[in-house]
């Protein structure tokens, strides 16, 4: 017979975890199942499901192999059915407010913060709101760099700041972020002295690729419209602007940093297994800075720990049908084999989505998970980050990323070593709709990949154009070595450039895609002096220009040059025929017509390929399209993303 508990917000841990007299915590029913497993066990599946309501944590709920289910025997944490459990590492603010000016509110915090020390994650109503912010949108540009941590603005950017004790600078690199603490602040001389993180990408890093941008939060001077809070922790009054008319929100901060950490061991082969999580939501979690401030991480996707939902040395688990929100930090990162994630529902994120590391044969599998508005802390982060090892991602919702979409395998960070485990299993990235990411950062793409044995398939990435027009951001990014790779079959629109090809990449077949719209180039084909690509074939794409100043290639040197280009079809909407197609870069092939007498494309073809309809974004073909002369297969996109799945998303 299959074993049932039930917890419930006016249950009592005393009681026997009946439906009639349920528990009242996570941690009872976990002793409880623990308890039968040391006598007779269950005799089947064990079902835990949680009672319509919130459940407050003052600390992570944790799992340990002991709780681990069997194959014969899994075990479920759910919300009961038709209801929804919400787990939430906050507390509610009472007040009471006072009008401080206008529609902005007061209350004194102190004591609050006496309990729980600074927040920097506060909800009303479960909604998150932002942190005050100059300017409200957009960034500052630094005027001259004084040093390191110290700089001068621009005059009538930064006032003079009330509560400057507690302000923080984040200063944009061109793919990661510092976050700065402000030790003074001189107006005379408009200059701000940060405490020193010792980023290794200090203020006025050439790879900025320009004085920096940057913008300032937690100011009282930033609160200038709805939704806004900021926090002055010397007075220790807490400012809102709320976004309705309510003159007593209900205001929820956070108390830990963590809810869920499922703790097995992967040097000693303790796993937790067959565990089930789902239908559940998780919420209200902090992040703390340091007291010098937040250093860079050193490369891409920055990883700060802990996230809200940890598995460590994880097997065969399932977390499925959750929503993860108002998270200081990542919301799910997952360590182990053999495991899915699906029709998750993650946003409003301090750092990225979801995070995996896979040691062994069995993938991974990240599937039908909506991932959006995340980065509000640590703009570097990305939504679905394959830390180590290789999986499956596939048919996910990405959106209002700061920085990537999808990123794979890193190089070494400050908290990740060069030499990655696992990185021959392969990394299949297929079927995922991402739009609208780079909304800070410059340096990234809808997908970013940086290793080996990897597919990009039927994926279709659209309007896109970076924070920052100096490093463009790209739709799908093959950086660093990338090699022994395919990209086939994916729709690329509305970008600064489409494709990015970078530094020493080797046997890459770029087949049968469609790239559309690119602002500046379609392809950028791209490496230092010292180094050149190996193998690199672009063939039977449909590649489309419809912008006056964007270019066909972008070319670095001759080390650059793809070693087929062949069998494509070129259309412009501004250029009335091939041979003005321009080509950038590559000093003696400026254009399409010098391209193809150095023996490149001569198969191909210029030719409207006749899409149903362009201008309402669809590019399926029109019968008799002349695609089909070079052997172009038609991308069929009626189930990418979420489309055609029942999702709680």
């Amino acid at each position: 017979m299959d074993e049932v508990l039930f917890i419930a917000p006016g249950g009592n841990d005393s009681n026997p975890g009946t439906k009639e007299k349920p528990f009242a915590t996570l941690e009872r029913a976990r002793d409880a199942i623990r308890e039968k497993k040391a006598g007779a066990g269950p005799a089947g599946p064990t079902a835990v499901f949680l009672r319509d309501g919130s459940y407050a944590l003052k600390e992570p709920f944790v799992l340990t192999p002991e709780d681990s289910g069997s194959k014969e025997e899994p075990i479920s944490y759910q919300s009961y059915d038709g209801e929804t459990a919400t787990i939430s590492g906050g507390r509610n603010i009472p007040g009471p407010w006072e009008t401080f000016k206008d529609k902005i509110l007061v209350a004194n915090v102190a004591d609050v913060m006496e309990e729980i020390g600074v927040f920097r994650v506060l909800s009303v109503g479960g909604k998150r709101m932002k942190r005050s912010r100059l300017p409200e949108t957009g960034f500052f540009h630094i005027d001259e760099v004084i040093g390191d941590a110290a700089f001068s603005y621009k005059s009538g950017d930064i006032p003079d700041l009330q509560n400057s004790g507690d302000a923080e600078i984040v200063m944009i690199h061109s793919w990661n972020e510092t976050r700065f603490r402000v030790e003074s602040l001189e107006t005379s001389s408009r200059q701000v002295i940060c405490k020193d993180p010792n980023a290794k990408h200090p203020i006025g890093w050439s790879g900025s690729h320009g004085q920096n941008r940057y913008y300032v939060e937690n100011t009282i001077e930033g609160l200038t419209a709805p939704g806004q809070w900021c926090l002055d922790s010397k007075s220790g009054k807490l400012y809102l602007w709320p976004e309705g008319s309510d003159d007593a929100p209900v205001v929820t901060v956070p108390v830990t940093e963590q809810l869920v950490r499922c703790e097995g061991s992967l040097d000693g082969d303790e796993f937790l297994e067959y565990l089930t999580f789902s239908n559940l939501v998780f919420t209200d979690t902090g992040w703390s800075l340091p007291e010098a401030g937040y250093p860079d991480c050193g490369d891409v996707g920055d990883i700060v720990d802990p996230s809200t939902f940890t598995l460590k040395a994880a097997r065969n688990c399932t977390i499925s049908g959750n929503t993860i929100k108002n998270t200081g930090t990542y919301a799910l990162e997952i360590n182990g084999y053999g495991n899915c994630i699906e029709d998750n529902r993650i946003y409003d994120t301090g750092s990225g989505g979801i995070i995996s590391r896979n040691f062994h044969e069995p993938h991974n599998v990240i599937r039908y998970n909506h991932v959006h508005h995340c980065g509000l802390v640590y703009t570097s982060a990305v939504g679905i980050n394959i830390d180590e090892g290789g999986g499956t991602v596939s048919h996910n919702l990405i959106h209002d990323i700061t920085h990537s979409g999808v990123y794979a395998r890193h190089w070494a960070t400050a908290t990740q070593p060069q030499e990655r485990r696992n990185q021959e299993q392969g990394l299949t990235i297929e079927f995922n709709e991402i739009f609208n990411i780079m909304t800070v950062i410059n340096d990234g793409g809808g997908i970013f990949v940086r290793d080996s044995n990897i597919v990009l398939r039927n994926n279709l990435i659209h309007d896109s154009y970076a924070g920052d027009e100096r490093c463009p951001g790209w739709g799908i990014y093959l950086g660093c070595e990338t090699r022994d790779t395919l990209v086939e079959s994916n729709i690329i629109y509305n970008t600064l450039e489409s494709l990015h090809v970078w530094y020493y990449d080797r046997n890459i077949d770029i087949v049968n895609n469609i790239l559309i719209s690119s602002k500046a180039s379609q392809i950028r084909y791209n490496n230092p002096e010292h180094l050149s690509h190996e193998n690199i074939r672009f063939l039977r794409n449909i590649v489309v220009s419809t912008v006056e100043a964007g270019n066909l290639f972008r070319i670095s040197d001759e080390g650059s040059i793809p070693t087929e280009s062949d069998y494509n079809l070129y259309h412009s909407t501004v250029d009335k025929d091939a041979d003005s197609m321009p080509i950038t870069g590559l000093a003696g092939t400026e254009t399409y017509k010098i391209w193809r007498e150095k023996g490149k494309d001569a198969n191909s073809i210029f030719a409207d390929p006749t899409f149903v309809d362009m201008k309402n974004e669809d590019f399926s073909l029109k019968p008799g399209s002349p695609a089909g002369k070079i052997g172009f297969k038609p991308i069929d996109i009626s189930n990418v993303g979420l489309r055609g799945r029942k999702s709680k998303s």
